[in-house]
């Protein structure tokens, strides 16, 4: 028997870096997945025919390959293993529709389907609750410092409010469409949190109040999400943009997209995720999708879904 979880990727819309602050931030799954399949096997085996290995090092003297992605997607399936106790040896294939670490939560769609497909082969049945805070915790063991956004909004699906204080989520009642890419990423998101965590830290009067109007941001773009007033919600995009520039988590490309868009009248655009490269979204737009591939990015399929992760038995 194979177990196979589908995990569908995310766009963060609004209050990326801020939530992990305690500030509120609104993110949604769109329709690309993430794929787990586990199955019995006498040794633990990690495959993958599809996620593209970057920045690799080789030691020749003893032999070994070294590489960032690969060690941390090891570490979340270590922990989600430890985590249930080594129960079963397993053999485990990824599959990814994009590049990892692109700010699309492909990270954290390993170990909500780590957990979903390891715990199902276990015969446990978890709830969705209960998937969600296991896997924010084996992302907490992992990586030292996360918020609940990625590995809850790709766990339930649909458009996800993160609650100030960084405790609760909430769905949101939502149907609108974006155009979204990505790019190379120049730095990681753990780069990205040490440079935001480094201003806050030299300025912590000016940093706070830029935290303060990105929580006023992501409130007022909750407001226009239910509404469904687009012309509301792409402003809004455009200033949070400018917002996560002022903190230094931009790169180039995506703010000459970001600025072309809005002369080319896209009703909003902005950086989602971490930052320094990785993933621009726009409002749904032709013009927004030709200047990200003029530009070198590669187009994902961003319109919403709804269902969160899926289980199935192969």
């Amino acid at each position: 028997m194979i177990v196979e979880a589908s995990v569908p990727l995310k766009l963060t819309l609004f209050g990326e870096h801020a939530v992990v602050y305690g500030r509120p931030a609104i993110a949604y799954t769109i329709s690309e997945y993430l794929k787990i399949r586990i199955k019995e096997s006498e040794r633990f085996y990690v495959t993958s025919n599809t996620l593209e290995l970057t920045g690799v090092k080789v030691d020749l003297h003893e032999y070994k390959v070294e590489n960032e992605n690969v060690k941390r997607v090891l570490a979340y399936i270590t922990e989600t293993i430890n985590y249930f106790g080594a129960e079963k040896k397993v053999s485990i294939d990824i599959e990814s529709p994009v590049d990892p670490s692109v700010g699309l939560g492909t990270s954290a769609g390993v170990v909500v389907g780590m957990v979903s497909a390891y715990s199902t082969l276990l015969g446990h049945k978890l709830s969705r609750e209960q998937i969600a805070k296991i896997s924010h915790e084996i992302e907490l063991r992992v990586q030292g410092l996360a918020s609940i956004m990625d590995t809850h909004t790709e766990t339930f699906g649909g458009f996800i409010l993160v609650k100030k204080g960084g405790k609760e989520v909430e769905k949101l009642d939502a149907n609108m469409n974006f155009s979204s890419g990505y790019f190379r990423r120049i730095a990681t998101t753990a780069d990205m949190l040490k440079r935001v965590k480094k201003l806050k830290e030299s300025k912590p009067q000016l940093f706070e109040s830029v935290l303060n109007v990105i929580e006023q941001v992501t409130t007022e773009a909750k407001n226009a999400i239910a509404k469904n007033d687009e012309d509301e919600l792409g402003e809004l995009m455009y200033i949070n943009h400018g917002l996560l520039f002022s903190i230094g988590i931009t790169v180039p490309v995506i703010d000459q997209i970001v600025s072309t868009a809005r002369i080319a009248g896209v009703k909003g655009c902005k950086v989602s995720g971490g930052g320094g490269g990785g993933a621009v979204v726009c409002t749904k737009s032709e013009q927004a999708e030709f200047l990200i591939k003029a530009m070198g990015g590669k187009l994902i399929n961003a319109n919403p879904s709804f269902n969160g992760v899926m289980i199935k038995l192969i």
